[in-house]
């Protein structure tokens, strides 16, 4: 089974938000006449154990759209809204029939960071903002300053979610499944 873990990093929360969006439809509705504009993301493939970084969301969404279930952090909210504005609701229906895990209020935690203090071993926990940087300082000669910054961010949310998803796993619980066809 191929499972892919993605985050994207774009300036869609970048416009005033006031309030709490808990669904997909709210998140359309509220952002419907927003525009904005994709930056990068970070994948990670369960199966072949390998994280890839884009700045292309065309090719993103072919990558991910080769998934047979998707996990995110606040991906029902967030990283499926920015996909779907960009490549259109269309082909985005593909994307939504996919299994998916979004690990956002999994056990009450609605940020990604408090999520992992919360749930990950501390040892873990602990490594958080460290992962960012040094995702940066490799990648800082690959990719201009702003795509190397946001990518540093997405490859360390990709992999603590990944981390999380795992946690998630062994915890029995079936309540962060869904299927928004």
């Amino acid at each position: 089974m191929k499972r892919i873990c993605f985050d994207t990093s774009s300036n869609y929360f970048h416009s005033p938000f006031d309030g709490f969006l808990n669904d997909p439809d709210g998140a359309r509705t509220y952002f419907q006449n927003q525009s904005f504009k994709f930056h990068a993301a970070t994948t990670f493939d369960s199966s072949s154990r390998k994280f890839r970084d884009f700045t292309d969301y065309r090719k993103l969404f072919e990558y991910v759209m080769k998934a047979d279930e998707l996990i995110t952090f606040n991906g029902r909210i967030c990283d499926f809204i920015v996909l779907e504005k960009l490549v259109g609701a269309e082909d985005s229906k593909r994307l939504w029939e996919k299994p998916h895990y979004d690990l956002c209020g999994w056990r009450n935690y609605y940020s990604l960071e408090s999520a992992v203090r919360g749930l990950l071993p501390k040892r873990i926990a602990e490594s958080f903002e460290q992962f960012e940087s040094d995702r940066l300082s490799k990648i800082k000669s690959v990719y201009n300053e702003f795509h190397a910054r946001r990518l540093a961010n997405t490859y360390r949310d990709a992999k603590f979610t990944f981390a999380l998803f795992r946690q998630y796993l062994k915890s029995g619980d079936t309540d962060r499944t869904f299927r928004d066809a």
